[in-house]
């Protein structure tokens, strides 16, 4: 499957690991999907995975000790998925992660759409559920996005 579609980075948690990882796995699944290998074998799925991944999360999965499913030559690429999430789970910090969206101030100049769009990527970590538009919204109206000097839209 020859391809110029240029590699995805490796993995690097960073300060938020959960979000990192998040981003990381879903831009894995777009490589996948954009070479065509999401129809590939498992064996061949996983591989990919730990040529891609990078040293910091292959040093995991060796640590997690997988075991094939029954009926299965090897570990799956879901199993691995699965695991990191689960993995990454213990990250996540939805105090730390409200904190940083209530902190959260619109530059002047800048544009509703604009600081809209950062609050709707800083909410998804702080696990409001069904509140998080709620949220949002009492976010925007409490800074200063309605005042004269930062409305551009």
């Amino acid at each position: 499957m020859a391809n110029n579609l240029p590699t995805i980075p490796t993995f690097e948690a960073g300060t938020i690991p959960s979000e990192s990882w998040r981003h990381w796995k879903e831009d894995f699944g777009d490589y996948l999907e954009a070479l065509r290998y999401s129809e590939a074998p498992e064996k061949t799925k996983t591989a990919l995975f730990r040529h891609l991944c990078g040293e910091e999360l292959k040093k995991q999965l060796r640590a997690f000790d997988l075991k094939p499913n029954d009926g299965c030559e090897g570990v799956t690429l879901q199993q691995v998925l699965q695991e990191f999430d689960k993995y990454f789970l213990d990250y996540q910090n939805e105090v730390f992660a409200s904190f940083k969206f209530l902190e959260i101030k619109q530059e002047q100049g800048e544009k509703i759409s604009d600081y809209y769009s950062k609050l709707r990527n800083a909410v998804v970590e702080c696990n409001y559920g069904e509140s998080q538009d709620r949220m949002l919204r009492d976010k925007l109206i409490q800074g200063d996005c309605w005042t004269k000097h930062c409305r551009k839209d």
